[in-house]
């Protein structure tokens, strides 16, 4: 399926999640295997559901200091390379020929801040169907004098996401003040701006790693009764899994997920490495790491190096190459991103 980057038709898709009480799941990727994963937790989830297909919102940063993605994407730290790194794998995997080709897919430029995304945005403004212009660091009024001049620019070529509130980092909960979103406020700066998308601090965290619900569900509806169901989740993995079937009919349009695939799949891979150990390291590095005490003796049991390390300690090809690791990974993220799509509402698409 084509990539959607008309904004007439992306607004379509919003408008008809919102009416089958659906939220749109935005993915975030930094990794050409998390974006086959979300791909892949897309296309799977419409075969298992009997759908011809389903829309999902494949979003990055660029060059947004708190987690440059577009940055990541390669080994070069430039977001422009990146960028042209990510379009190159949406393409091949959204191709006639490739599993994927059914999957409806919206990029999305997420935490684009003025002063840091001059060369990035002119790049997008052609394939993304949706850029979050982030002027939340600035006082309210200044944060709504510039997004509206944005969208006065290229609301015609993108449809445009703002920020009410900033949304903190979960490794400044201890020291940052979190200040809520006033409904008031919410619908003022909606009328001043004209975004398309709203997102406001419901008391959720970026970078959360622990299921802590900070979520305030009521607020959402209010803010929602004023300004209709046009709300963006920030810092959904702070959510517990119980709060997710209810964010649609909190008038949340659209949730951002990112840090609890890292965790989930980071920690399957030290997993899967620390069960491998005797297959990857030679029997010399085994020996020293039993010296220091971080390996206990089963290194050492005869009946552990027969079953698991083929009768002797060593690396061997099978556990050391990236494919074993990224399939482990994958199986676990792809896993989280279906559930997240089956709690989002994603069965009554049609």
């Amino acid at each position: 399926m084509p990539l959607i980057n008309d904004p007439t038709h992306a607004r379509e898709i919003y408008q008809q999640a919102a009416a089958a009480g659906i939220c749109l799941a935005n993915f975030c990727t930094e990794n050409q295997r998390t974006t086959e994963a979300i791909l892949r937790a897309a296309h799977t989830f419409a075969q298992a559901h009997d759908l011809a297909s389903v829309p999902v919102v494949l979003s990055v940063t660029s060059n947004y200091p708190i987690e440059p993605q577009l940055q990541h994407y390669t080994g070069v730290a430039d977001a422009k390379l990146g960028l042209r790194a990510l379009l190159a794998d949406v393409d091949t995997f959204l191709s006639a020929d490739s599993p994927y080709a059914d999957v409806a897919v919206m990029l999305h430029l997420d935490h684009a801040l003025p002063g840091y995304e001059e060369e990035i945005i002119p790049l997008c403004l052609d394939r993304f169907a949706t850029i979050m212009y982030d002027c939340s660091y600035f006082p309210f009024d200044e944060n709504m004098r510039r997004t509206a001049a944005f969208v006065a620019q290229h609301g015609h070529q993108v449809m445009v996401e703002g920020c009410v509130d900033e949304i903190i980092q979960a490794e400044e909960a201890a020291t940052a003040q979190s200040h809520l979103t006033d409904p008031a406020q919410a619908e003022r700066f909606l009328a001043e701006t004209g975004v398309d998308l709203l997102v406001p601090n419901l008391g959720t965290e970026h970078r959360a790693t622990s299921d802590s619900a900070h979520y305030h569900g009521a607020l959402a509806q209010q803010i929602s009764r004023q300004v209709g169901p046009r709300l963006v989740l920030h810092g959904s993995s702070s959510l517990g899994d119980a709060d997710l079937p209810r964010l649609a009919g909190d008038g949340i349009i659209k949730v951002n997920v990112w840090s609890i695939f890292e965790r989930l799949g980071g920690q399957a891979v030290a997993g899967h490495v620390l069960h491998n150990l005797g297959n990857m390291l030679p029997a010399v590095a085994i020996d020293m790491l039993q010296a220091e005490g971080l390996l206990g003796p089963r290194f050492s049991d005869p009946l552990f190096v027969e079953a698991l390390c083929q009768g002797a300690i060593g690396p061997k090809g099978w556990a050391l190459v990236e494919r074993g690791r990224r399939a482990v990974w994958q199986e676990v993220v792809t896993a989280r991103m279906l559930f997240y799509l089956e709690q989002f509402g994603y069965a009554r698409w049609r």
